[in-house]
């Protein structure tokens, strides 16, 4: 299950420490990094997958491998804006580029998405998902 935003104690341009390590009492992630986490993990789950959450999760490893039709786009963009702002409500998703490899014949991939993301009042960050033609999915 997604963990909650927890607000800055004293700085609000930096990020919340979730945990702290025993030895330094450094932070062992900060709330960024969970969200990160936290939206990968959501992504990569199919629906049904989790035991009593049937909901959790979406349909993007599906429609990413869909011929590339017109409505293909549209579909990837509904495919994650829906279940995010369901499932964690505090992560804005701010743009979402969607690049087939029959618009960039130098693209890597069959199909690239790259989604930026904010979290609450935070920096905004990027993750990115590839398909190549052999059917392999690369996070980053």
């Amino acid at each position: 299950m997604p963990y909650q935003v927890i607000e800055p104690l004293v700085d609000p341009a930096s990020s919340a420490a979730l945990g702290v390590g025993l030895q330094s009492l450094t932070p062992i992630y900060l709330t960024t990094d969970q969200a990160f986490e936290n939206l990968k993990t959501l992504l990569l789950t199919h629906k049904g997958e989790r035991y009593n959450q049937p909901t959790f999760g979406t349909r993007l490893l599906y429609v990413l491998f869909e011929p590339n039709m017109e409505s293909l786009k549209q579909t990837i963009d509904d495919a994650i804006k829906t279940p995010v702002s369901y499932w964690l409500p505090y992560i804005t998703i701010e743009n979402i580029d969607i690049v087939t490899a029959d618009e960039n014949p130098d693209l890597y991939y069959n199909i690239q998405v790259t989604i930026s993301f904010s979290v609450a009042q935070y920096s905004t960050q990027t993750i990115t998902l590839g398909v190549t033609d052999t059917g392999v999915l690369e996070v980053g």
